[in-house]
């Protein structure tokens, strides 16, 4: 059913994994070699004309990319409220996975470029919002499950 509350909370956890996608997560200020952005492809030195990568995340991509693509996905099968929760218990695994791959090339690219000094933005927060949407959509699914296993026993 596309009128339900889970439906609110699907499309909104789309959007936030779609805005991850081309949103900085981060900038950093190397000394000489300019301002390192950091995307969900890759860091990027923008201290010239053009920006240059500098290092390559496209686990982080893709992962986003899945992320972004498994509740909008999830919308259309309100016939199957089984296969709807797994798929709610598989994208908060999954994004559990992305928060740790993130931190891993944090802790990598920290280490390779040794500069204290860095600004987080706002899509960092964006999985943790993400797993709270999803969670909540599960609660409705499953409330919904419920309710027409109830009434078949009625009947």
């Amino acid at each position: 059913m596309l009128q339900r509350v889970q439906t609110v909370y699907l499309l909104a956890a789309t959007v936030l994994m779609s805005l991850m996608l081309f949103l900085p997560l981060a900038e950093i200020a190397a000394e000489g070699r300019g301002i390192y952005q950091v995307l969900s492809k890759g860091w990027y030195i923008t201290g010239g004309v053009t920006a240059e990568l500098a290092m390559a995340t496209w686990p982080v991509f893709i992962l986003a990319l899945v992320l972004a693509l498994l509740p909008l996905i999830n919308l259309f099968l309100h016939r199957s409220r089984k296969l709807q929760i797994r798929i709610c218990i598989y994208s908060i695994i999954l994004a559990f996975g992305l928060i740790g791959l993130i931190y891993y090339y944090f802790v990598v690219g920290f280490r390779q470029l040794d500069e204290p000094a860095y600004a987080l933005r706002f899509p960092l927060v964006l999985p943790a919002i993400f797993i709270i949407l999803i969670y909540l959509a599960f609660r409705g699914i499953r409330k919904d499950e419920i309710l027409v296993r109830s009434l078949d026993r009625i009947r």
